[in-house]
């Protein structure tokens, strides 16, 4: 797994595939694939559709799969992008259930999965992004997560 920094300050977990990275947040899953420097938009091809997501560039096919979830085809998009001297296609994916309990396990149904350390590492990021959301006058992005934080971490009910 690669962990690099956003501008928030908020750490972003990637997972290293064949092609390329994916990560995600609650709301969100962004597919970043590496292409040659060259690349133009009229050189690759995506297809977003509500449960599947393909890409190809200079026609050769780099996934063509079954999400793990379903998205919103609508809101997601994909763009060309260079950071670092690197080209990528970035596909940006919105979730259709943005909970902190809904971290993909894998970007695809039967690949992509995301390894022990590194879905571990989301779930503690998951945690994180829903106690800044629940307490936007805090920074968490310094915090450390112990105990329970699986599925969106405890859950309180305050009656």
């Amino acid at each position: 797994a690669v962990v690099s920094t956003q501008s928030t300050g908020a750490g972003i977990v990637k997972s290293k595939t064949e092609w390329g990275t994916w990560y995600q947040s609650i709301d969100d899953v962004t597919i970043e694939v590496a292409v040659p420097t060259s690349t133009k938009g009229k050189d690759v091809s995506v297809k977003i559709l509500p449960s599947n997501v393909s890409c190809s560039v200079f026609k050769e096919t780099k996934f063509s799969e079954k999400l793990f979830a379903s998205i919103v085809t609508n809101e997601s998009t994909w763009t060309i992008e260079e950071e670092d001297g690197t080209r990528f296609v970035r596909i940006f994916l919105v979730k259709c259930i943005k909970t902190p309990q809904n971290c993909w396990k894998s970007l695809f149904e039967a690949s992509c999965s995301a390894d022990l350390l590194t879905l571990d590492t989301m779930q503690k990021r998951f945690l994180q992004e829903r106690y800044q959301r629940e307490n936007p006058g805090f920074d968490f992005s310094g915090a450390e997560v112990t105990g329970q934080y699986q599925d969106g971490g405890p859950q309180f009910n305050f009656q």
